[in-house]
C-alpha cells in the first residue's frame, strides 16, 4: 500500500507555477517515520511544554493565548488545542508550523531519524529539470550569502550598513531577512561565485548577471545585475531564496530592481515576507498587506508577524490565492499618497471579487507604515489598526473627499458605483449595514438605497470568484465522494442528525481508533449509509485504510479539519472499560433512533447528503423511504 502524493507533493516550480510531482511513498515507510518521530520531542523544539499528569501543556503556537490550552498526549502521539481547536499528529504539526507539504515533512523527519526514502523514478526531462532546479537554488543560496557577507563584514558594505542603521534595522533583523548589499563593482558577484565553480553564463540564466553588448565586435563578457544597492532576498516557505530586490541609495534609476522572470521565478506568484508571515497570518486571523520591503520588515520587527507585500507590482490574483491558503481577511496598509490610494482601491477590488473580507488601514501623519511606527510607535499603530474601515466605506470616503456636497444625480451615481461591491457581500446583515451607511451618509431613505442597489445589473458571480481561488475544484454535486478534499465541510454535522446518533457514532469511532473493537467486527454490523455525520464517514474511511498495516494511533489524513476532529475525539474523556458492551449499546441506540425517524426527517437528511456530495448515502435513504412508503408508513 502506498501514500499517493501527486496532489500533495507540489514541489516543482516552473514559470512561477507549482507543478505536481507524481511521487509515492510506501505506507509502511511513512508509518516507520511516524513511529520514530516522538511528538513530544518534535513539538518541544517549538513550544515550551510542561508535564501535567500523562499529558504535556504549553502555549499554542497557532494562536495567541496567555493560559496554556495546547495539549500533547505522548501515548496517543497527538496534539490538540482546546482554544483554537487545532489538532493532529506529528506530520500535521510540522506542516502547519513550517508551512511544508506532506512530502517535505516526511522527508525532513526521515532525514532526521536516518530513514531512507525510496527514490522517485524520473523521466529524462524530469531529471534535467530537477538538475537545473537544484543548481538554480544552489546559485541563489550562494548569492544570498555573498550579499549578506558584504553587508555585515566587508568594508565595501559600509553604505548598506549605514542605510539600515538609519532605517532602524538591527543586525538580528538583517539576519532574519537575509538582507545584503551589492557593492559598486561590475563583477563582485561574478568573481565571488566563480570560486564555487559558477560560470557567468549560469549567473545570466539565473537573472543575476547581464551580457555585455558585443554587436560592434567587442569581446563577449558579463557584468553583475545588482550593483551599489541594498539587497532584499525573496524567500519562499522553505526559507530558500527564489529572487532578489535591490534598492539604490541615491537618486539613480530605477529606484527598485527585481530579479527578472525566469523558468523558476515569477514575482506575481510570491509575496515578500511570507516565509515568516504564514504563521503570523494564522495567529492574527488576517494578513496585513503593505506596499514595500521596508514596510514589511518594520511591521514584522514591531511584532506584526502577519505583514507581507507584493514584489514591486500591483497585487495579482496568484498572490491573493497564496494569502487565501491562510486566511479570508486582508487589511491593506499602503502608502497614504495618491498613488498608494489608487493601488489600495485596485487591490481592494481584486480581493473583494475573490471573496475576501477587506479592510483599509489609513495612517494619518505618515506616508507609510515604517514612518508611522517610527513617529508614533506600536501602541498608536494598534489603535489605528482597530479603526480600520471596510473597503466599501473607504471607497465611499475617497469619492466624497474631493466633493463633499453632492447633487441628487451624483448621489444616485455614487450608490450605483458602490452597488457593484455591495452585491458581492454574502452576509445579509453586513450588506444591510452598508446600505444603511449610505442611507445615513447621503440623507436618503433605506428603501430607496436598497431599491437602487437591487436594480443594479449584477455581472460577477459567486461561482466565478470561487473558480479564481480554486481553479481545479471538482463539482461534488454529481460525483460520488471518493476523496476527502471533495467532501463537505468536515466540521458540519448536519442539523437533522439526532444528538444521540452523533454521540453514539463518536463513541464507535473512538473504539475503532483505540483498536478496542476490530474493524472486521464493526463491518459485520455495517450497512450502507450507516454513518449519518459526513465527517464520521470520512474518518472511518481512513481507519479502514490504516488497519492494513495495523496502526495503533491516529491515522494520517490530508484534511486539517479532520486531523483536528480526530485529535479532539481521542482526548475526550470516555468510559471505555467494557468496549464490547459499549459497542453493542451504540449500535442498538443508533438503530433505535433511526427507526423512530419519520419519512419527512429522512427526506430532509437525504437532501443534506445530496448537497454534501454523498450520493451513496442519499440513495440508501431514498431506498429506505421507498420501503416505508410501500409499507404504508406516513
Amino acid at each position: 500500500m502506498y501514500y499517493y502524493l501527486d496532489n500533495l507533493s507540489k514541489i516543482w516550480h516552473r514559470g512561477g507555477e507549482l507543478q505536481s510531482v507524481d511521487y509515492r511513498i510506501p505506507e509502511e515507510i511513512v508509518e516507520e517515520v511516524r513511529l520514530r518521530s516522538d511528538i513530544v520531542d518534535t513539538i518541544s523544539e517549538y513550544v515550551r511544554l510542561q508535564r501535567k499528569g500523562k499529558n504535556y501543556l504549553g502555549l499554542c503556537p497557532f494562536h495567541s493565548e496567555k493560559t496554556p490550552s495546547f495539549t500533547v498526549t505522548p501515548d496517543k502521539q497527538i496534539f490538540y488545542c482546546f482554544g483554537c481547536h487545532t489538532g493532529g499528529n506529528v506530520f500535521s504539526f510540522l506542516m502547519k508550523k513550517e508551512n511544508w507539504n506532506f512530502v517535505e515533512t516526511v522527508e525532513h523527519l526521515a532525514q532526521k531519524h536516518g530513514i531512507v526514502l525510496p527514490e522517485k523514478e524520473l523521466s529524462p526531462r524530469e531529471k534535467e529539470q530537477q538538475t537545473r532546479r537544484r543548481r538554480w537554488e544552489e546559485i541563489h543560496d550562494w548569492a544570498t550569502g555573498y550579499f549578506h557577507e558584504v553587508l555585515l563584514h566587508k568594508p565595501e558594505g559600509e553604505p548598506g550598513r549605514l542605510y539600515f542603521k538609519q532605517r532602524g534595522i538591527d543586525e538580528e533583523t538583517i539576519k532574519q531577512f537575509r538582507l545584503g548589499y551589492a557593492p559598486e563593482r561590475w563583477d563582485g558577484l561574478i568573481e565571488a561565485l566563480s570560486a564555487r565553480g559558477v560560470n557567468p553564463q549560469e549567473l545570466a540564466q539565473a537573472g543575476l548577471a547581464l551580457e555585455r553588448d558585443h554587436s560592434e565586435g567587442k569581446s563577449r563578457g558579463f557584468y553583475d545585475r545588482f550593483r551599489k544597492r541594498v539587497i532584499f532576498a525573496i524567500l519562499d516557505s522553505r526559507q530558500k531564496t527564489i529572487g532578489f530586490g535591490g534598492r539604490v541609495l541615491d537618486n539613480s534609476t530605477p529606484k527598485y530592481l527585481n530579479s527578472p522572470e525566469t523558468a523558476f521565478f515569477n514575482k506575481g506568484h510570491h509575496l515578500y515576507g511570507m516565509h515568516r508571515a504564514h504563521q503570523g497570518i494564522r495567529e492574527h486571523g488576517f494578513a496585513l498587506l503593505a506596499e514595500g520591503y521596508m514596510d514589511v520588515i518594520a511591521l514584522q520587527k514591531a511584532g506584526f508577524k502577519n505583514a507581507v507585500a507584493s514584489l514591486g507590482t500591483a497585487l495579482t490574483r496568484e498572490q491573493a490565492k497564496l494569502i487565501h491558503r491562510y486566511t479570508g481577511r486582508v487589511v491593506i496598509v499602503y502608502d497614504s499618497d495618491q498613488a498608494g490610494t489608487q493601488a489600495t482601491l485596485r487591490a481592494g477590488e481584486l480581493l473583494r471579487d475573490m471573496g475576501f473580507r477587506v479592510d483599509i488601514l489609513s495612517l494619518s501623519g505618515a506616508k507609510d507604515p515604517d514612518e508611522y511606527l517610527k513617529t508614533f510607535g506600536v501602541e498608536e499603530f494598534n489603535k489605528a489598526l482597530a479603526q480600520a474601515e471596510p473597503y466599501i466605506q473607504f471607497k465611499y470616503q475617497i469619492h466624497v473627499k474631493t466633493k463633499p456636497t453632492l447633487s441628487a444625480p451624483e448621489k444616485a451615481e455614487l450608490v450605483r458605483e458602490l452597488a457593484s461591491d455591495i452585491i458581492k457581500v454574502q452576509s445579509p446583515v453586513e450588506r444591510e449595514g452598508y446600505e444603511r451607511f449610505l442611507s445615513l451618509e447621503l440623507g436618503l431613505t433605506l428603501d430607496r438605497v436598497q431599491a437602487e442597489i437591487a436594480g443594479f445589473d449584477r455581472k460577477p458571480s459567486k461561482r466565478a470568484s470561487e473558480e479564481e481561488l480554486f481553479p481545479n475544484k471538482q463539482d461534488i454535486s454529481v460525483k460520488k465522494r471518493d476523496n476527502i478534499n471533495r467532501c463537505a465541510n468536515p466540521t458540519q454535522t448536519g442539523a437533522s442528525v439526532p444528538d444521540g446518533v452523533i454521540r453514539a457514532e463518536q463513541v464507535l469511532l473512538r473504539l475503532l481508533l483505540e483498536q478496542l473493537i476490530p474493524v472486521s467486527e464493526f463491518k459485520e454490523q455495517f450497512e450502507e449509509g450507516f454513518w449519518k455525520v459526513a465527517y464520521h464517514q470520512q474518518i472511518f474511511d481512513y481507519i479502514e485504510k490504516a488497519r492494513c498495516i495495523g496502526k495503533g494511533a491516529m491515522p494520517s489524513m490530508e484534511s486539517d479539519a479532520l486531523q483536528s476532529k480526530v485529535a479532539q475525539l481521542m482526548l475526550e474523556d470516555m468510559e471505555l472499560s467494557n468496549p464490547e458492551r459499549l459497542f453493542h449499546d451504540c449500535i442498538k441506540q443508533i438503530r433505535s433512533i433511526n427507526e423512530e425517524e419519520t419519512v419527512e426527517e429522512l427526506q430532509a437528511r437525504m437532501v443534506e447528503l445530496e448537497k454534501s456530495g454523498d450520493l451513496t448515502g442519499a440513495l440508501a435513504l431514498l431506498k429506505e423511504i421507498g420501503e416505508r412508503l410501500r409499507s404504508g408508513e406516513k
